[in-house]
This record gives structure tokens, sequence and C-alpha cells, in this order.
């Protein structure tokens, strides 16, 4: 063979290697079939799998993230729900140690029937959030790329199944993706993975605190016209 079409042959590889497909979004796997060796390979194998994760298409990642952060969520209600059910109301130390506590049975039902809309609304801030902590530490501007990390991640919310402490221990696991996968596809050092982890919780912790603000702003408004009335 030619020099030139040796160094042809190595140039396709490297470039299919670039751009491999997560399993999900491989057209020769059935739907099911790529879902659940998607969720095998991150989970189990989570740096081969980043290290491999190419840097296009955003629907893939999206739906895969859809999908289990709602079937975690829904795991950690229902927990909750077994818990509380029984006497209608919060009762025993055990309840006081789970995610949700002072939500009675009937506001639970009702976040699980809205679960796919508050994990959308959820993805979509926190992917802003993690593309902007990326690009704060010099590992790129481009969007796509992070949106398909932070997306995969969540691959970790299926832990969210474990009986009452699922939510803790699934949380904790999409951070340690997230940090694997930051380091495996932008190639970037501990510290700045560590440093797009720290500025993520910081922004997460900056609109969890406007957001309480506001809600209690409009309270107090809500009180004052009242008050007026």
């Amino acid at each position: 063979m030619e020099p030139d079409a040796e160094w042809g042959a190595v140039a396709a590889v490297a470039e299919a290697d670039q751009g491999s497909l997560a399993p999900g979004e491989d057209q020769e796997l059935s739907s099911l079939g790529g879902f659940f060796r998607t969720l095998s390979a991150v989970l189990f194998r989570p740096g081969e799998f980043f290290q491999n994760l190419g840097r296009e298409g955003w629907a893939g990642p999206l739906a895969f993230a859809l999908i289990v952060s709602s079937v975690g969520l829904l795991g950690a209600l229902f927990w909750q729900l077994l818990v509380l059910a029984p006497a209608g109301e919060t009762s025993g130390d055990l309840a006081k140690l789970l995610p949700f506590q002072g939500l009675g049975p009937g506001l639970l039902l009702a976040m699980m029937a809205a679960s796919p809309v508050l994990v959308l609304a959820n993805l979509g801030v926190g992917g802003i959030c993690w593309w902007g902590s990326v690009a704060l530490v010099g590992a790129g501007r481009d969007f796509t790329p992070a949106w398909r990390i932070f997306c995969y991640a969540q691959a970790g919310m299926v832990l969210g199944l474990i009986p009452f402490f699922g939510l803790l221990v699934a949380g904790i696991w999409v951070l340690a993706l997230m940090y694997c996968g930051v380091k495996q596809v932008y190639g970037i050092s501990t510290g700045g993975s560590l440093g797009a982890l720290a500025i993520y919780l910081a922004l997460q912790v900056l609109l969890a605190l406007t957001l309480l603000l506001g809600l209690v702003g409009v309270m107090a408004g809500l009180g004052f016209l009242l008050l007026l009335g």
C-alpha cells in the first residue's frame, strides 16, 4: 500500500473515532437497545464513553437525559409517597431525612404527574449553567459538546430508584460523571475540571437563592395588597 493510501486510512479511522456516536444515537441499534447500552456505558465505563464521545448532535442526548432523569425523580417521589401515604402527613424519623420533607401526598402526586416538565426545565437551566461553567475555565465556548456531556451525565439519575436516599446518591454520581465528561472530552486538567464543577454549583445556588428571594418578594407583595384591600 502506498504511503498516501496508508495515511488516508489512518486519518479516516481517526476522524471516525473523533465523531463517535453514543450507542443510543447509532441508527443500526434499536431505540431500546441503544438506550440501555448507552446507560450501561456511562454508568460503568464513563472514562471510555466520554473519551470516544463525538461533539455533534443535541436531540439524542436530550431524549436520553429526559428519560433517565424522569425515571429517577419518579422513583424518589414514589419512595417518599410510600412513607407518607399511610398517615397522610409527614411522620416518623425516616420522613425527616427524605429529600422532599414537608410535602404531603397530594403535592407529591402532582410533582409525579409534572415530572417530565420539571425535568425539562431543570435540564434547560442546568445545561446553560454548565455551558457557562465550561467556557469560564477555558475549555471551549461551543454549546453542543458541553450540552452532550451534561445530558449523558444525567445517567446517574437512575440511582434515584434506590429506596429513600437514591436522589442524594444520584446527585453525587451525576456530578462525578460531569467531572469525568469535561475532563475526557476537552482534555483539561483535574483542576480545570473541578473548577468547572465548582462554578456550576455556585451558579445553581445563586439561581436557587434568586428564585427563593423572588418568591418571598411576590408573597410579600400579595400580602401588602391584601392588607390594602
